[in-house]
C-alpha cells in the first residue's frame, strides 16, 4: 500500500514539522498588526477619523491575520508532501513600503508584502530521488500554493451567506490583496519564484490570479463564473505575452 504509507508519512511530518520557530513566530507578530494597520488605514475626505480607524484595524487584524495563517499553511502542507520543510524568511522592505504607501496615498493604496519562502530539502527513503538537489519547479510549485490558498478562502467567504457583511468584505478584500500582491515577480515574492520555476506558466498564473482576485471584489458576480472567467484571462495573458513580448524577442 505505497499510496497510504505516503499519507501517512505525509501526517507525520505535518505533525514534526509543521509549527513556526520561535523566530518565525515573533516575526508574524510584529508583521500581522502591521499590515492590519496598512489595511486600516484611512482618511475620509480630508480628515483622519479615529473611531472610523479603530473599527477598521480590529477587522483588518482577523482578516490579516486569516489570510497570514492560510498563506504559510499552504505552503508547509504542500511543502512537506513534496518532501521540504518550509520557511518563511522576513521581506522588512516590503512591510516598510507597505506603510509608505498607505500614508502617501491617505490608505487608498494598500501594498501587503511580508515574506518569501525557503525550502530545505528533507532526506528521502527510498532509493531513485536525488537526496540534495532543490530544483526551481519545485519552488515554484510551493509557491503557487500561497497565493491559491488566499484565494480560495476568498471564494469559500463569498460563498458563505451567515457571515455580518463587513466580516466578508475585508476576509474577501485581504486575501485578495495578498493573492495579487504575492504573485507580484518581486523577489522574495511568490511571483518571482513562479517566474524563475516556468516562465513558459507564469504569464497565464498571473493573469489567472489577477484576474480572479479583481473579480471576487465584484458582489454580484458568482464564484463559478469567476473561476471561469480568470482561466480565460489567464490564457489570454499567456497567448499576449508569447505573442508580443517572446516574439519580438525572438525577432531581433
Amino acid at each position: 500500500m505505497p499510496s497510504l504509507y505516503s499519507f501517512y508519512d505525509w501526517l507525520d511530518r505535518l505533525k514534526r514539522y509543521y509549527a513556526f520557530s520561535r523566530n518565525e513566530q515573533i516575526f508574524l507578530l510584529i508583521s500581522v498588526p502591521v499590515m492590519a494597520f496598512i489595511v486600516g488605514f484611512r482618511f475620509e475626505g480630508d480628515k483622519f477619523a479615529l473611531n472610523v480607524f479603530l473599527n477598521n484595524f480590529g477587522l483588518s487584524l482577523i482578516a490579516v491575520a486569516v489570510a497570514v495563517f492560510a498563506h504559510e499553511s499552504a505552503h508547509r502542507i504542500f511543502g512537506l508532501n513534496m518532501g521540504y520543510k518550509t520557511e518563511f524568511k522576513p521581506f522588512i522592505y516590503g512591510l516598510l513600503a507597505g506603510v509608505i504607501l498607505a500614508f502617501m496615498t491617505y490608505g487608498h493604496f494598500i501594498f501587503l508584502a511580508y515574506s518569501g519562502v525557503l525550502l530545505n530539502i528533507m532526506e528521502k527513503h527510498r532509493l531513485g530521488y536525488f537526496r540534495y538537489q532543490l530544483g526551481y519547479f519545485d519552488l515554484g510549485k510551493v509557491s503557487l500554493a500561497g497565493p491559491l490558498a488566499n484565494l480560495l478562502i476568498a471564494i469559500a467567504v463569498k460563498s458563505m451567506g451567515f457571515l455580518p457583511q463587513p466580516v466578508a468584505e475585508k476576509l474577501i478584500l485581504v486575501n485578495v490583496l495578498f493573492a495579487i500582491t504575492n504573485v507580484l515577480p518581486i523577489p522574495p515574492l511568490d511571483g518571482a519564484n513562479i517566474m524563475y520555476a516556468s516562465k513558459t506558466a507564469y504569464p497565464f498564473v498571473f493573469g489567472a490570479v489577477v484576474s480572479c482576485g479583481l473579480l471576487l471584489l465584484i458582489p454580484w458576480l458568482s464564484t463559478w463564473l469567476t473561476i471561469a472567467a480568470s482561466l480565460a484571462i489567464g490564457i489570454f495573458t499567456a497567448v499576449l505575452y508569447f505573442k508580443f513580448v517572446e516574439g519580438k524577442l525572438l525577432s531581433k
